[in-house]
């Protein structure tokens, strides 16, 4: 077997596995993209069921306004909370389409609306007319009789008993979805295993390729065609040959240089996504997927020492009459302009997460004092003290942090982070100091609450 040949052959082979590593490359990354666009497609979901209850009771309260006092401006968030029901609604069933269980649910769901928002509609309905009425001079009677018959159908609480049947149906809803979800960040997290798995793999067989190829020019063609030219210039000079001289591998290099290149590729897109499933899209911040872990990871470093960790569990005040004031841009700037503000106080060892909506969390390690809190939160609190600009407009920014100490309050992650956020509710009902500590007779207080 010539030596052209030989070196053909292996050129061949190792290009042919280079073309066929970039085509497995594509369709991998296509697979976890399919796995990530699964997992945002069921947060979508769950977000959309959300807001479809939020607008039922929307427009429950809406009604409740009206029937008392007469005034017709009720009638809007009434009217707006059964638009958005149904957008809601028909979102929902278009993005379940694919799961005949969830379409049931949706079905019965919007069988109950329609019974809720028929009651709605008779109540504003008789309270319209008993409104006219006075306005006609009629029967003071009749009139209050249509008012009477409104809040006798209220006070009936069929109306009640319906939205308790569409909370559950939601809830019920959710708890399916919930279950996907978590499915499908598991699919998502072992496509990514599969894909660095199979990535070292190629890196090994890319190397022994790599290895065979540069010891076969090497030996068979450049080694000997070097020593050829070299020698063969001494001998025309009439110098000593020396037969252990070697030509430098450039085009050797080349290949692995490539090689290289397409690996850094697919593991920099395999980064891509890992972040994009562990982050939030909107500040950057680390989301709630990785907190518990992260919780429990801090509550095992205090047992070695005598050192304390924090939760603090941070709330923004007003932010919905924010958002519906002056949209979602603003609000989106004032959740950035807030994670840029904690991020900059933030220690080396401490971590920060956005939870969702108006809600972050802040893990303080290597606490030696339970009463550095009130420092600490106190420096939180101060750093929001100038308002934020938007388009002109200057936008105060108030938050409500609780605090939940471990070990002394608890060594276990979800109780930590519970007692942090019942301390910020009591923070934020207080207004004293829009910040708390948690206690004990916390837990007492919202049972009985």
């Amino acid at each position: 077997m010539s030596i052209r040949f030989k070196l053909t052959l292996l050129l061949f082979t190792l290009f042919t596995f280079a073309i066929g590593n970039t085509i497995f490359t594509f369709l991998l990354e296509n697979y976890g993209e399919e796995k990530l666009d699964w997992v945002i497609h069921t947060h979508e979901v769950l977000n959309e069921s959300k807001k479809l209850l939020s607008s039922m009771t929307d427009a429950e309260t809406g009604q409740r306004g009206y029937l008392l006092t007469g005034d017709p401006d009720y009638l809007e968030p009434y009217l707006k909370g059964v638009t958005s029901a149904e957008e809601s609604f028909k979102r929902l069933s278009l993005l379940t389409s694919d799961n005949p269980e969830q379409i049931k649910r949706l079905e019965k769901i919007h069988g109950a609306m329609g019974k809720k928002f028929t009651e709605l509609k008779l109540t504003i309905d008789l309270r319209k007319k008993e409104i006219s009425h006075n306005a006609d001079n009629a029967d003071n009677a009749d009139n209050a009789d249509n008012a009477d018959k409104a809040i006798d159908i209220v006070k009936r609480n069929s109306g009640k008993q319906i939205m308790d049947a569409i909370r559950l149906d939601i809830i019920a809803f959710e708890n399916t979805e919930y279950i996907l979800l978590e499915t499908r960040k598991g699919d998502f997290r072992e496509s990514r295993a599969q894909i660095t798995t199979l990535m070292a793999l190629e890196i090994l067989i890319f190397l022994f390729l790599g290895i065979i190829t540069i010891i076969f020019i090497r030996n068979k063609l450049f080694s000997p065609i070097s020593m050829l030219l070299l020698n063969t210039a001494k001998m025309e000079r009439g110098e000593k040959q020396n037969i252990q001289d070697i030509l430098p591998k450039d085009e050797m290099g080349y290949l692995l240089s490539r090689f290289y290149q397409m690996s850094e590729t697919v593991y920099a897109n395999t980064a891509a996504l890992s972040h994009e499933a562990t982050h939030d899209h909107l500040t950057g911040l680390l989301n709630r997927g990785e907190i518990n872990k992260t919780i429990k990871d801090s509550i095992a470093s205090t047992t070695a020492g005598n050192k304390k960790m924090a939760v603090c569990f941070i709330d923004l005040n007003g932010f919905k009459q924010l958002n519906d004031s002056l949209g979602h841009d603003a609000g989106d700037a004032v959740l950035i302009e807030t994670a840029n503000r904690l991020k900059g106080m933030l220690r080396s060892d401490d971590v920060l997460f956005r939870l969702g909506g108006d809600e972050f969390v802040l893990i303080l390690n290597n606490i030696t004092e339970a009463s550095h809190l009130n420092t600490i939160a106190s420096h939180i609190l101060e750093t929001f003290s100038s308002p934020l600009v938007f388009n002109g407009i200057p936008i105060e920014i108030s938050l409500s942090i609780g605090i939940a100490l471990s070990p002394d309050h608890s060594t276990t992650s979800d109780e930590v982070l519970k007692y942090a956020d019942i301390a910020m509710y009591v923070a934020k009902r207080e207004k004293r100091h829009n910040y708390s500590l948690f206690d004990k007779t916390m837990l007492k207080r919202q049972s009985d609450g």
